[in-house]
């Protein structure tokens, strides 16, 4: 460790010019007075000393008849030492380190973790609307504020944990694994509605009173299961009503419409060969580029890379380096050939009755079908589909033995 300590303090690179270069050196172990990186020499040695045993060498040169001269000085004692008189060297010292703490008062850097389907451009773009944006002052950050703004404006964010470490901002984000739907609260009294035209295929009540059976046919908004229980006793009557959170698995055949359509004449992007860079370097949130160019193109893509300098992995400075390249391009009207349209439309079907598989949704028939009138291709039909169609709405009473929702429910 003794090493370590003394690179780290002020230093001296020395030769010492003696005949007995060994027992110089005994002599100055014996007085805990250490030397390092040194290199034997035909005068003597070459060496690195800390200042403070430098300073208690005079003896040991006196009784050795050694000589010691000082060839390097290394630490920010002698840097200080040496322009003691600049004062303009000290202001400058001065100004960089309240220049520092100034830099160190401000959000330089935005960033976020977690995120997949929102990138870190968009939700950035969506922070600069309601105030948050790289150069605020930290105290004006409000993360409390930030992580309720992003759950309220995504529905597919869950989760939002906002912190300030240094000079950074840093959003953690978890976005839904794939289960939608509207949150239940269990202590709500609901019942389970339709939520879409269709006939049950299959029931299971776990909570409430099923009004519905396999094969009834239902429309959108009907009651399927009520959160209204009625207890009954031996004779028949009803003696008491409670209310509950109705719950149940209900699987619903019912017919999707599906419709989509595709130009046949679209534009294509051609890049001609030609592009451009320029340097580019920002200050305080302002992008400056670096140099002039004769070059005008009309269409052109911008790839920017930007860096960030810092200090730390916590303090980033508001200064920023990087470049932007222009590529050329030119946009040309082409004809889809029928092919190449039935390809594209299908695989956006394809796509979508992934989707619905995600959800639960198993499709029983497809029956979809292509035209065109030479102008538009369209992909239209109906989709057979099993899915669990219900949603939740306020409880509502009902009667078990008149013609209330159990007659409305029958097929």
């Amino acid at each position: 460790m003794w090493r370590q300590a003394k690179i780290a303090s002020n230093y001296v690179v020395v030769c010492v010019t003696s005949d007995c270069p060994e027992r110089f050196l005994n002599m100055c172990r014996h007085r805990n007075i250490f030397f390092w990186d040194v290199s034997k020499k035909e005068y003597g040695f070459d060496g690195k000393i800390s200042r403070k045993d430098f300073l208690q060498l005079k003896e040991i040169c006196y009784k050795t008849r050694s000589r010691v001269r000082i060839r390097l000085r290394r630490g920010i004692r002698f840097v200080l030492f040496k322009y003691r008189k600049h004062y303009s060297f000290l202001a400058g010292m001065c100004l960089s380190g309240l220049m520092l703490y100034a830099c160190s008062l401000f959000a330089w850097d935005i960033s976020f973790t977690g995120n997949s389907e929102y990138t870190d451009s968009f939700l950035a773009k969506y922070l600069s609307t309601i105030g948050v944006h790289a150069g605020m002052p930290l105290r004006d950050i409000d993360c409390s504020s930030i992580e309720h703004s992003l759950r309220s404006e995504y529905d597919n964010i869950t989760w939002v944990s906002a912190q300030i470490n240094g000079t950074r901002l840093i959003i953690h984000i978890k976005e839904n694994d794939g289960a939608k739907g509207e949150p239940v609260n269990e202590e709500d009294e609901r019942d389970i509605v339709a939520s879409a035209d269709g006939t049950v295929e299959s029931i299971v009540t776990r909570k409430g009173t099923p009004l519905v059976k396999e094969g009834d046919t239902v429309k959108k908004g009907q009651v399927l299961v009520s959160g209204a229980v009625s207890i009954i006793d031996d004779a028949g009557t009803e003696t008491e009503k409670i209310y509950t959170q109705a719950d149940a698995d209900i699987m619903i055949k019912t017919l999707l419409p599906y419709e989509d359509s595709l130009e046949a004449s679209h534009e294509v992007k051609y890049y001609t060969g030609r592009k451009k860079r320029k340097l580019m370097i920002g200050l305080f949130g302002t992008d400056i580029e670096i140099g002039f160019s004769l070059q005008r193109y009309v269409n052109a893509d911008v790839l920017t890379q930007n860096s960030v300098l810092r200090l730390t992995d916590s303090f980033f400075l508001p200064i920023s380096l990087g470049s932007k390249d222009y590529l050329e391009y030119e946009m040309r009207t082409e004809e889809y050939e029928p092919e190449e349209a039935e390809e594209i439309l299908y695989a956006k079907l394809n796509r979508y009755l992934k989707e619905l598989l995600e959800n639960k949704v198993q499709i029983l028939d497809n029956s979809v079908k292509i035209d065109s009138n030479g102008i538009v291709y369209r992909l239209s039909g109906t989709l057979t589909a099993s899915m669990p169609a219900f949603s939740y709405a306020p409880v509502a009473d009902f009667d078990p033995v008149g013609d209330g929702h159990e007659k409305a429910g029958s097929g």
